[in-house]
């Protein structure tokens, strides 16, 4: 039997020290081990409840009531003063005739008043019943002054050149209710207008000439006046204007064969006045005379 040396004794005996010692190192680990994996003795902590923080929001800032403003005054403008016109100069000659006809005292009389007016036609807001007046240069514009003597007054109308000067006054009031000849006749709607003249011999209306649509339109216009109009005496008249219109024809006759330098105007046994067609039916009758007249001698 071989025996072991001394040298692989030792090795052994070394080998198994060196176990030993690891053994023991394991030992004390695993002991260390088992100590800090057993139960804690510290007690756990007692859960104390937070209170629930509510925020509080920041401070909105609540504008006060708006105050209402004063309001502004506005400026009452002050009117500016319209001087008073003069009257026209026929005002002078008025006096004298208060005084040298109606037997006013002359020193006592005054202008009392004067305002500015205008008008549709020629009467100048004073028409004399029975009248048609001029309306071809509408509105007349013009005065109305007073002449007093302290007790009483006189009312005038007039232009402002003093051509045309109505005594207001003076004019009687109609005794009728007024009537619109071109209304009531319907010369509005007229699409023609012929000069027609009596022949005395046959005693009919013949046709003398049209008229133009110009003159038809201002004779309408002297027609389209309310007018105070009568039942006037009987009369021959000469001359007839037709105005064709919706439904026929309107005739109003002119100029009496009793008095033919008046232009007496007849319509429906009404009649009334209007010289100023004398201006519009003149030319139409240049040349024509009038025709001899059995009971007139011009």
């Amino acid at each position: 039997m071989i025996k072991p040396s001394r040298n692989a004794i030792a090795l052994i005996l070394a080998l198994a020290l060196i176990t030993v010692i690891a053994a023991c190192a394991s030992g004390n680990s695993n002991n260390d081990a088992t100590s800090n994996a057993g139960p804690s003795t510290t007690a756990d902590p007692t859960t104390t409840a937070r209170p629930t923080v509510t925020p509080i929001p920041a401070p909105t800032h609540t504008p006060g009531p708006t105050a209402t403003p004063e309001p502004t005054a506005t400026p009452t403008p002050t009117p500016t003063a319209t001087p008073t016109p003069r009257p026209p100069d026929s005002y002078v000659e008025e006096m004298g005739r208060l005084s040298a006809e109606k037997g006013f005292d002359f020193s006592t009389l005054f202008v009392a008043s004067v305002t500015t007016a205008e008008w549709p036609t020629t009467a100048l807001g004073c028409p004399n019943p029975g009248i048609y007046y001029d309306t071809t240069d509408a509105p007349y514009r013009g005065l109305i002054y007073f002449i007093s003597n302290g007790e009483q007054s006189w009312e005038y109308h007039g232009t402002r050149d003093d051509s045309i000067l109505v005594r207001c006054s003076e004019i009687e009031p109609a005794a009728s209710s007024t009537t619109n000849l071109a209304l009531q006749a319907k010369l509005l709607e007229a699409t023609k207008l012929t000069l027609m003249r009596r022949d005395f011999s046959t005693d009919t209306f013949e046709v003398r000439r049209e008229m133009t649509s110009e003159d038809m339109n201002r004779v309408i216009d002297i027609f389209n006046q309310d007018v105070a109009l009568t039942n006037p005496p009987g009369c021959t008249t000469i001359f007839r204007l037709d105005f064709v219109v919706d439904g026929g024809i309107s005739e109003i006759e002119f100029i009496c064969q009793e008095n033919y330098k008046a232009f007496d105007v007849f319509w429906d046994d009404l009649g009334g006045f209007a010289p100023i067609l004398g201006n519009i039916i003149g030319p139409y009758l240049t040349g024509d005379p009038i025709p001899s007249l059995p009971t007139t001698t011009p």
